[in-house]
């Protein structure tokens, strides 16, 4: 007679002090799906097609031995070892081709699961690399009951105990101890001839002689054990062992054990689960498979013969460890919810990768695949990524030089570090041998215009630069004067700042040129200078005025560069011009000229007149001046004027005029420093 559970639970839920249990049946299953009944799904429910269950049924069969090998070796395992172990315990004859595909497969389920990590191509729990945290929030007992759970068929002590000693940390020898102790008197564990350990929520609970009530109690699927009394029909059997078999044998598919347990109970009521249990795991002709579901020899042949085909096409295998692997939440609770993390010897051996070649940055990237092995495409790959940027940037060893690049710390240039010389600003205050100096004009005293001109892009600099943030910049179009070209700098100006990134405050980025090979930039954001362009200027550019691109790349620290052979007009200064400002930078050094008197004999040369910031350009050749100090200059001197054209001139006609002196107290220039350049020192 096949059960009709839905009219006896309506009565039960009808009845005063009885409540409907707290989870509902799962939808029914067709009669081929007969081995997913557990209480934790089987990774085979996860796909549809019997092709896909098969093989699904194949990758858990390799992870579940591999899993116990694991567990047995007090030493990381070789990837290839694994294999070849997991070979010897399903009776596998390979050849060395075949079990290098096989190699190939168990690297992928190993990859493919949180539980599990490698390093050097060795294989070993997550937890005793120091790559993932127990969770130890519940009692030991309750772990050691997952612990089993999650193999998926009776185990000894000895790997239980090192699971155990894995998550809680004391040695497996204690814990082998309390297994031994605890399974033989709790009600949770049943203890097999073997003295292997399985546990009681694989079986079911027998609370009534009512077999309706038994099923509701144990939460069983009416469509299953439907399917199975169909079955089941014509089985003739003395004993319950030889009745569970034939009906496995006569399914044929994978069927639960606790499903297979009720069936055979409705037909011998006096037997006793765990014994049934036992003496299914005596027979020859049906094995246990991880849930525990019960398979014939002929269903086990099913799967060698899919691992045989994985083994020969590991590539196949991808897609479906991607849709079976385990998650951390299904890891029957032995991982903490954190569960990827770099080990104190995965930074070593980072450490150890590195120092071979110091004289370069290294990406993350390149650091978990070349020196902890894991690649983008596996389960563990962003956890390591994350964890290994975190340690690395905790670590003195390392420098993180923006993004995702690191270097070891004593490798980063000095150079980089601070102002370069020829870049800090002459603020002496220079003298006539009469004792005048220049003076110094207040900002509400300047010549018409000036305010707007010291804001112009090209004059802003180092320590001087009243621009402000803006959005980030898609490119930049850039022109170095002299004293950036003799330093191999250029200054990245206030707006531009996130053309680069702003984290930390030294950053390594690689460029790569339209005429040439890459080559690395320094970006220092507290300076707002980007070091180690000289040897391209030197090929590429005159030494004022030339013109180049900068833009972003695929990559977040790379950029491309490109150079047009232009020239900015605003910072040009023609070769003979520049001789002749080179050898008035001698004059006034040497006769510590003020610098109106600077302004002046560059303005001579040029009767046509310079805009402020060709002026400024030229003027920087001379000597170091801020924007505030030419603009107080121009408006000292009657002399220097400016026409309609915009242009500034010496006023040779005002200077043959004769003027009284008129010699005062210098006043102080104010400065237009940037709030965000504060804490620049420039001397």
């Amino acid at each position: 007679m096949l059960f009709s559970f839905k009219k006896k639970r309506d009565e039960m839920w009808r009845t005063p002090g009885l409540h409907k249990p707290k989870t509902m049946f799962r939808p029914s299953l067709p009669p081929e799906n007969l081995s997913t009944m557990s209480v934790k799904a089987s990774p085979a429910s996860a796909v549809s097609s019997p092709e896909e269950r098969l093989r699904s049924r194949a990758l858990d069969t390799l992870r579940t031995h591999a899993l116990e090998i694991i567990l047995d070796s007090p030493d990381p395992v070789r990837t290839v070892d694994v294999a070849r172990l997991v070979a010897q315990r399903l009776e596998l004859t390979l050849n060395e081709e075949e079990i290098g595909g096989l190699a190939s497969v168990v690297r992928l389920v190993l990859d493919g699961d949180p539980l599990f990590s490698q390093s050097n191509r060795q294989w070993d729990l997550a937890l005793r690399m120091g790559r993932a945290e127990g969770d130890r929030r519940k009692p030991v007992e309750r772990a050691i009951e997952d612990f089993i759970d999650l193999i998926g068929r009776p185990i000894t002590s000895e790997p239980l105990a090192v699971l155990a000693a894995a998550v809680y940390g004391r040695t497996p020898d204690y814990y082998e101890r309390m297994i031994e102790r605890v399974a033989p008197a709790r009600k949770e564990f049943f203890v097999l001839p073997d003295e292997t350990i399985a546990i009681t929520r694989w079986l079911i609970e027998i609370t009534d002689t009512d077999p309706e009530l038994v099923a509701e109690d144990n939460r069983l699927e009416p469509a299953i054990i439907d399917a199975l009394q169909k079955a089941a029909k014509g089985i003739k059997a003395d004993r319950p062992v030889a009745y569970a078999r034939s009906l496995v044998e006569k399914v044929g598919t994978p069927v639960d054990n606790r499903a297979l347990t009720f069936v055979t109970w409705l037909k011998f009521p006096d037997m006793e689960p765990d014994q049934l249990f036992s003496d299914l795991m005596d027979e020859t002709a049906v094995f246990p498979e991880r849930g525990p579901v019960w398979v014939t020899a002929a269903s086990r042949g099913e799967v060698l013969d899919a691992i045989r085909t994985l083994l020969s096409a590991p590539e196949s295998a991808a897609e479906i460890v991607a849709a079976v692997a385990p998650g951390e939440e299904t890891e029957a609770g032995i991982l903490a919810p954190t569960t990827v993390r770099v080990s104190d010897e995965d930074l070593d051996q980072v450490f150890d990768y590195m120092i071979q070649d110091d004289s370069r940055g290294y990406r993350i990237g390149e650091l978990c695949q070349q020196a902890l092995e894991a690649f983008p495409g596996s389960r563990t790959y962003i956890g390591v990524y994350a964890s290994l940027l975190q340690r690395m940037k905790e670590d003195g060893r390392f420098q993180w030089v923006g993004v995702e690049r690191f270097r070891i710390a004593s490798t980063v240039p000095q150079d980089v570090l601070t102002l370069p010389e020829g870049l800090s600003y002459d603020d002496a205050v220079y003298e006539t041998e009469e004792g005048e100096s220049d003076r110094q004009v207040d900002t509400d005293e300047w010549k018409p215009g000036l305010d707007d001109e010291i804001r112009n892009y090209w004059v802003q600099e180092v320590g001087d630069d009243v621009t402000t943030p803006a959005a980030t910049p898609k490119s930049l179009t850039c022109s170095a004067p002299l004293h950036h070209y003799v330093a191999g700098t250029y200054y990245l100006r206030n707006r531009d700042r996130g053309f680069f990134p702003t984290e930390p405050d030294l950053v390594q980025v690689a460029v790569t040129p339209n005429d040439g090979p890459k080559f690395d930039l320094w970006i220092n954001n507290r300076l707002g200078l980007v070091f180690g362009i000289k040897e391209w200027y030197d090929a590429n550019l005159p030494w004022v005025g030339g013109k180049f691109t900068l833009e972003r790349a695929e990559q977040a620290d790379e950029y491309r560069l490109t150079n047009t052979g232009e020239t900015e007009p605003e910072m040009d200064v023609p070769l003979e011009k520049l001789q002749a400002l080179l050898q008035l930078r001698g004059e006034a050094e040497a006769s510590s000229l003020r610098l109106s008197d600077v302004v002046e004999r560059i303005l001579k040369g040029q009767p046509e007149g310079l805009s402020f910031t060709n002026l400024f350009t030229q003027l920087n050749v001379v000597r170091r001046t801020r924007r505030a100090q030419l603009a107080s200059a121009l408006s000292g001197q009657r002399l220097f004027t400016q026409p309609s054209n915009g242009l500034w001139i010496f006023d040779e006609k005002r200077a043959a005029k004769p003027k009284g002196k008129k010699k005062g107290t210098p006043k102080r220039i104010r400065e237009f420093d940037d709030d965000d350049d504060d804490d620049l020192e420039i001397e």
